[in-house]
């Protein structure tokens, strides 16, 4: 408990410390740029591939280190980077035509050359610097790691700032995400060597990259492939309202529901913790005590969304003032769509704990086929809502991709383990 508050702590302090640079970086552009700015990294987050293989990865570690089983860690370490590089490879392969993806919907190449240097920054984030947090988190040095990945956000945020400040503009703020993924690069080659010298059960990590050993862990790799295929379908539904958007309207419009969506979301935070909570709990109680899963994932659902229903009318209530404040009055058309995100937020909490319990029933591939189905009919109907009805069109569509979702897997999970329950 004490781990989960402390990743929680500085999750929270970290999505506050972006959201306040956030403010500035929006004074700084104003909205025609900041929606551009905006463009660029929902157009980078569709591109890279988050895969899900540290997770599958942690939890063989969690078992070879426990046995110190040298030669089971050093594979499951080359399982890592083979699937990682794999997704790499893939993901710059797509980023080449960044600037023609982003001339044909958006009219410009400047925001796919943005983006691209954005998933460059990311690429490089994803390998040596995720190993390095998996192992600080597989030998409990959970202090260290959240630190370190709060680090990570604030060194990258911050230096995006100071160069848009200096008057480097887009390419400032890209930059600064590169430069700071560069030095956390080598700060976790550091770390690395520093926890193979305590623990030399780990391999050196050059031998990872080079080695031409066959990791032993075929099955790992597919179930890495679901679990990649889950998170990635599911991140769409907070990167595409954007990047819809940005097809149809102007840069400054993509501005004003970017920050109304975002702030919308901000006040949501405060459910995450229970969301993490719920990976570890969902899964003790069909264990211990099967019959009762059911009714407190019932209870979970149905408080979170009292929950969620309390926090957005506080974040309705405070909109104006916050905005006027903190972004300015060039900002100020914001506030009437958070207005118009009021259901979006108030039904919110009923999802919080679907994705742990699919996890813990081992339906995840019915999870995606729900989110599948929901896209693939939202997406068209969200073009002729945003089409037809521009940023009202775009608080529609968001509006109704979360709420059906959300729904519809809450109700196949309850006759799921109610079916269970009865058995």
């Amino acid at each position: 408990m004490k781990s989960v508050a402390t990743l929680q702590f500085t999750a929270v302090i970290g999505n506050f410390a972006q959201a306040l640079i956030s403010v500035f970086v929006a004074r700084l552009f104003q909205p025609e740029l900041f929606g551009m700015y905006a463009l660029a990294f929902g157009l980078a987050a569709l591109i890279f591939i988050s895969t899900g293989v540290q997770e599958t990865s942690l939890m063989i570690l969690g078992e070879t280190y426990t046995k110190q089983d040298k030669e089971g860690t050093k594979n499951a370490l080359i399982l890592f980077v083979r699937f990682t590089m794999i997704f790499i490879g893939i993901t710059l392969a797509v980023a080449v035509f960044l600037p023609l993806i982003s001339k044909f919907f958006y009219h410009s190449y400047s925001i796919g050359w943005y983006a691209a240097i954005i998933i460059v920054a990311s690429c490089i984030s994803s390998t040596v610097f995720s190993m390095s947090t998996m192992l600080l988190q597989v030998v409990g040095k959970i202090k260290h790691m959240a630190t370190f990945i709060l680090l990570d956000q604030l060194l990258r945020f911050s230096l995006s700032l100071a160069l848009i400040a200096l008057g480097f503009g887009l390419v400032g703020a890209m930059l600064g995400h590169l430069i700071g993924a560069l030095i956390i690069f080598v700060v976790s080659i550091l770390i690395w060597s520093k926890i193979r010298k305590q623990y030399p059960i780990f391999p050196p990590l050059a031998k990872l990259f080079i080695s031409k050993h066959t990791a032993q862990f075929r099955h790992y790799f597919n179930f890495s492939l679901w679990a990649t295929l889950d998170k990635n379908i599911a991140g769409l539904y907070g990167i595409l309202p954007v990047l819809l958007l940005g097809i149809f309207v102007t840069t400054a419009e993509v501005a004003f529901f970017k920050l109304a969506f975002a702030y919308s979301m901000l006040s949501l935070s405060f459910l995450t913790p229970v969301s993490v909570l719920l990976n570890f709990e969902f899964s003790r109680m069909r264990i211990e005590d099967p019959s009762r899963v059911r009714a407190n994932f019932l209870r979970v659902s149905w408080y979170s969304l009292l929950v969620s229903a309390i926090l957005t009318v506080g974040a309705v209530i405070v909109a104006p003032l916050v905005f006027k404040i903190f972004y300015g009055p060039n900002f100020l058309v914001s506030v009437r769509y958070v207005y118009g995100l009021f259901v979006f937020g108030a039904l919110f909490g009923i999802g919080v704990g679907l994705g742990s319990m699919w996890r813990a029933i081992d339906r995840v591939r019915l999870s995606i086929m729900v989110n599948v189905v929901t896209l693939g009919v939202g997406i068209p109907f969200g073009l002729w809502l945003i089409k037809t009805y521009g940023l009202w069109g775009g608080v529609i569509m968001v509006t109704l991709w979360y709420t059906i979702s959300h729904f519809v897997s809450f109700v196949i999970l309850s006759r799921i383990l109610s079916k269970q329950s009865a058995t």
